[in-house]
């Protein structure tokens, strides 16, 4: 037997739920290990490389057409080395693939990632995305491709072997581990980059559905993060500014992102008017929008934006929670009808059939309420939107106002009861530790904006959960299923989970969480850092390293990572003195901000960074009996000041004591714009201080 026919498929042996959909395939997946990639080597055979992941639906296409068929099997396993990759539990991997698609097409990659490899460089000499069975869309059919790919391996290596160094080195430039520097003579100062940026946000507005021009539309939370703190720190004074952040929330929260029923935020909406989502419901938005929604909500006093994060929060506990109290990955966009067939958005679609079992007031103000008096705008179907006003469905209905809200709750409540017992949405139920952090980061959040105190738990015990399944004290797994802990981690794993930490430590300074954001902080500094140049390797120093090693200050789907780990640097810093990571910091910004003036709205983490390390941070360390600090804490963290930071120490406390030492009355230290001042004894001389610039 060779070792060619030696080869199966071995997913029934992964962790990943992605993968284990594959493991029936009459295609010969491998896993991405040093024994494939020595195999594909050996054998000097191309490496068909699928990235994908749970939720996609063209990966779920793409497989029912060409990876479940066995006649298409045969030419992948006869021509190639076949890998399948979860992207995320590989994201290092996918971001290499996926530059290297778009430098060689000239254009975005995107899932499916259909992308075939030089087994002895692993560089991608073709590219694609999805690839149907049968020609369509302007394209062959994928067995013609794979056969015309080969026959290019085997027959041009020379040209291939030419590209692949000239793909090298443009993936070194561009991943920005080549250590080019950027002009020196441009104005990088954070009242440069907000104008630019802020300029850019109204020039790409869409004045009339909110968010930016154009369709698909993504809610792309790091852009209104960084404008909505640039208008709370009145940074503009753009009225038109502020109007546009507030449409755009408002979409958010009443048109198709949202679910109505049950809460919770969908990927992204394929049109203009946010009326049809993508139905999948991914972890790392929902963190981020409740983290927004619970901020903005206070600062607008919009009780309805408020409404809609604490259902998402409820959704969670019930969706998504796992028995560590972590959370999981993404519920898919598609579940069965009820034919049986999967369909995308099956579970959230709406007939008037369905609406029979709610009494006939209840039914007007359903269909008024949640636009089912519309045509259909979804197949045949509805997908709830809320466009009408309270004041509309009152004129619509002939119902009264005030008796409004009772009616559309029952109404929801209802629908919800209903739509339960429809079959769930596929379950990605890999925990991710960088997803997590992102959402700790949004439970904090909106456990302060509402003052809610169970949040603040569930909060809570999803940090002891994460604690006490991929942390080994020294060093965290990026992912958590089946009672095992693997994959070494991420720089955003690191940094989305520490920041959330510094924001743990305001509400409560317990020893086991300053502790552990002490060790992420020291992983990020030794392993992470690049301390020569400034900025953050994607990855660890005894990390794999396939083609380059990836630094960027851009964001995309979710925040950059390097710079929530510059803000946790920098405000550990300030707490424990270590001037290196400051002067690390001042390098790293200026860095990144030469990068982001050249097209400011691929950076709005550097924006938002860079503003407020200009601005200085302003820390607070109490330090006395609670029943005597808690007014102090609550004082001072009133309002909105993102970078007003308040820690709050028992005076028996050992940490921090060489900086803020117990006193014989409660004492509040105070160190604002790198200056630290005496320590304050009352309310009043607090009261006093914060009025003074």
């Amino acid at each position: 037997m060779t070792q060619q026919t030696a080869l199966k498929n071995t997913l029934q042996d992964a962790t990943s739920p992605y993968l284990h959909q594959h493991k029936e395939n009459p295609v010969h997946w491998q896993q991405w290990n040093q024994q494939t990639l020595e195999l594909a080597k050996q054998l000097d055979k191309p490496i068909l490389l699928s990235v994908g992941y749970l939720s996609c639906h063209w990966c779920h296409v793409m497989a029912h057409e060409s990876f479940e068929d066995a006649a298409t099997a045969e030419v992948m396993n006869k021509l190639f080395i076949n890998i399948k990759l979860d992207r995320e539990e590989r994201p290092d991997l996918d971001k290499t693939y996926q530059l290297a698609h778009q430098l060689l097409n000239r254009q975005a990659g995107g899932w499916p990632l259909t992308t075939f490899l030089d087994p002895q460089t692993l560089t991608p000499f073709f590219s694609g995305t999805y690839f149907p069975k049968n020609p369509k869309y302007g394209m062959p059919a994928f067995t013609d491709l794979l056969s015309n790919i080969a026959g290019v391996f085997a027959e041009k290596r020379d040209e291939i072997k030419q590209q692949n160094g000239q793909l090298q080195e443009a993936l070194r430039f561009v991943s920005g581990s080549s250590g080019q520097q950027a002009d020196n003579d441009v104005d990088t100062s954070s009242a440069s980059l907000n104008q630019a940026f802020l300029e850019e946000v109204l020039k790409r507005s869409d004045s009339d559905f909110g968010g930016l021009k154009g369709a698909p539309k993504f809610p792309q939370t790091s852009i209104w993060q960084a404008t909505f703190e640039l208008v709370a720190d009145e940074n503009s004074q753009q009225q038109a500014l502020s109007e546009h952040l507030s449409k755009t929330l408002q979409a958010f929260a009443d048109y198709g992102l949202y679910d109505h029923l049950g809460g919770g935020f969908f990927r992204y909406c394929v049109d203009e008017y946010w009326d049809i989502p993508h139905f999948e419901k991914m972890l790392y938005d929902n963190g981020q929008l409740i983290k927004l929604m619970a901020e903005a909500g206070h600062y607008y006093a919009q009780g309805g934006w408020m409404q809609r994060v604490k259902q998402s929060i409820s959704w969670l506990s019930e969706q998504m929670q796992s028995e560590q109290a972590t959370y999981h990955s993404a519920l898919d966009a598609d579940s069965l009808n009820d034919n049986g067939h999967s369909e995308e958005g099956a579970y959230y679609v709406w007939r008037q059939a369905d609406l029979q079992n709610l009494s006939e007031q209840e039914q007007a103000v359903a269909k008024a309420y949640y636009g089912l008096a519309e045509k259909p705008n979804f197949e045949g179907q509805w997908h709830l939107v809320c466009r009408n006003s309270l004041q509309q469905v009152s004129e619509q209905t002939g119902i009264h106002l005030k008796q409004l809200p009772l009616l559309i709750e029952s109404v929801r409540q209802q629908l919800k009861t209903q739509r339960d017992q429809r079959p769930l949405p596929f379950l990605d139920d890999k925990q991710l530790t960088s997803w997590n952090g992102l959402l700790l980061q949004g439970l904090f959040s909106a456990a302060r904006q509402l003052g809610d105190d169970a949040i603040l738990q569930q909060a809570k015990n999803c940090q002891q959960g994460l604690y006490q399944t991929i942390w080994d004290g020294s060093a965290l797994k990026a992912c958590y299923r089946s009672d095992r802990a693997y994959q070494q981690a991420f720089l955003d794993d690191y940094a989305y989970l520490a920041k959330a930490l510094l924001m743990r430590l305001t509400f409560d300074f317990d020893e086991q969480s300053w502790r552990w954001l002490l060790g992420l902080c020291d992983v990020l500094w030794t392993q992470f850092a690049d301390q020569q140049q400034g900025g953050f390797f994607y990855t660890g120093n005894d990390a794999e390293m396939v083609i380059t090693r990836h630094k960027s200050w851009s964001d995309d789907a979710m925040p950059n990572s390097a710079c929530q780990a510059l803000e946790v640097l920098w405000l550990v810093g300030e707490l424990t003195g270590k001037m290196e990571w400051l002067e690390f910091i001042e390098q790293s910004l200026q860095q990144a901000s030469k990068e982001a003036i050249k097209a400011p709205l691929q950076y709005p983490s550097v924006v938002r960074v860079l503003n407020a390390y200009e601005k200085g941070s302003e820390i607070w360390l109490l330090r006395g009996e609670l029943h005597q600090t808690v007014g102090w804490q609550e004082y001072l963290s009133t309002g909105q000041y993102s970078q007003r930071w308040v820690f709050s120490l028992e005076p028996g406390s050992d940490l921090l004591k060489d900086k803020y030492p117990a006193q014989e009355k409660a004492v509040a230290y105070c160190c604002r714009n790198r200056q630290c001042f005496p320590a304050l004894e009352s309310f009043d001389a607090i009261q006093d201080f914060t009025q003074t610039e």
